[in-house]
This record gives C-alpha cells, sequence and structure tokens, in this order.
C-alpha cells in the first residue's frame, strides 16, 4: 500500500492504457453515428471521473512518476502506429500531433523553466522545415544530413534571437519575437523559391536506406 501523500504509478497506466484504447477505437470509427457516440462517451467519461476524483490520482501519478509513465507513453504511441500500420491517413494524424507536441514541449520550456516570453516557437519550427525542404529539392546531400542541417539551423536563429530577448524584459521581450515572427512569415509568402503562401511540395526522403514513402512491413502476412 502506497504511503500517504504517495501515489502509485498504477493509476496513470490504468489512464494512459483507457486512453489509449479509447484513441484507437475513435481513430478505427469509419461511421459517423459511432464517432458521435464515442465522442459523447469519452466527455461524460472525463466528467464522471473528475466527479469522483479520480482525476487527481491520475495527476498526480504522472507528476511523481514522470519517467516510468513517459516510457509507456511512447510505448502507447508505438501500439497505435502498429494497429494502424496500414492507415495512411490515421498516421498522418498520429505524427502531426507528435510533432506539434515536440514544438509545444520546446515552449514548456521556455515559458515553464526559462521564463522567455517566446511568441516565435513557430518561426523556428518553420525555419528547420523549410530549410529541410530546400536542401531536398535543389541539393544532393544525403537526406539524414539534410534533417540535421535543418535542426541546426532552427536552433542557430533561436540563439541569434536570444540575444535581443536576453536584453529586455516582460512584454518588450514579447515584442521582439512577435516582430521576429511577422517577419519570418512575410518573408515566407513573398519568397517563390519556398513555394510563398501555397507552401512547398516535399519530395520523398530517404533515410538509412528506408524511403518515408514506403510502408513498413515486418514479415511476412
Amino acid at each position: 500500500m502506497a504511503a500517504k501523500g504517495h501515489t502509485t504509478v498504477w493509476p496513470g497506466m490504468v489512464a494512459l492504457a483507457i486512453a489509449t484504447g479509447y484513441l484507437i477505437a475513435l481513430l478505427g470509427a469509419e461511421k459517423q453515428n459511432l464517432i458521435i457516440i464515442l465522442l459523447a462517451g469519452g466527455i461524460a467519461a472525463v466528467l464522471a471521473a473528475a466527479w469522483l476524483g479520480l482525476i487527481e490520482n491520475v495527476s498526480a501519478s504522472f507528476v511523481e512518476h514522470e519517467d516510468a509513465l513517459a516510457i509507456c507513453a511512447v510505448g502507447a504511441a508505438c501500439a497505435v502506429a502498429a494497429v494502424f500500420h496500414d492507415n495512411h491517413f490515421v498516421l498522418l494524424l498520429v505524427i502531426t500531433v507528435l510533432l506539434y507536441s515536440v514544438a509545444t514541449l520546446g515552449l514548456n520550456v521556455q515559458f515553464g523553466y526559462a521564463g522567455v516570453l517566446n511568441f516565435a516557437g513557430a518561426s523556428f519550427f518553420g525555419i528547420g522545415a523549410y530549410t529541410s525542404a530546400v536542401l531536398n529539392a535543389y541539393t544532393a546531400m544525403p537526406h539524414l544530413l539534410v534533417l540535421l542541417v535543418g535542426g541546426l539551423l532552427a536552433a542557430f536563429a533561436g540563439s541569434l534571437l536570444l540575444l535581443p530577448v536576453l536584453r529586455t524584459r516582460g512584454h518588450y521581450a514579447a515584442v521582439v519575437t512577435i516582430a521576429f515572427a511577422l517577419l519570418f512569415k512575410t518573408f515566407l509568402e513573398v519568397n517563390d523559391v519556398v513555394g510563398g503562401p501555397q507552401g512547398m511540395q516535399v519530395k520523398g526522403m530517404r533515410i538509412l536506406g528506408w524511403s518515408f514513402n514506403d510502408i513498413i512491413e515486418i514479415g511476412k502476412i
């Protein structure tokens, strides 16, 4: 039995398992009536859990066992990918969510831990993405190196912007990042090299012999 004031890892694991099963069911639903029922059931379940005080236990479990549950969350994402391994649309949704989750984790570090008011986070995300797209489209650089260069250039641009931000405080720091975001957006819209407002169509990439456009096959079915 857990000591008073201490929560075990099990509430978080159970909640994660339920959420994973619910997500698989929701993504796999194809009929509109079933989707509506699942959404309504999910909302009702969350409200009931909050009324019974279960959400507090789950939150405490995630706080106290962050590392263990983070590993379980990675396993849950892999389970979702395994179930829908042949469904391109669902995989696109999952990957998009994961990409934006990484971006928001960066904002959590900046806002929550460093206290830096950065409203240009999406700009750095775009710098890395557009760098990779341009190098892939106009050079013969290996694709693994393309991804690395995209990340490094985004980090370099962020470091340059950090210098004036650290010299300001409060609202002034926010204004600097907002100005940078607007300038970057304008640059993309007027630059035909990067596709203008419509963006770029990225060609297929191949890393370590595996093409991103191919379906992953494990064994023979």
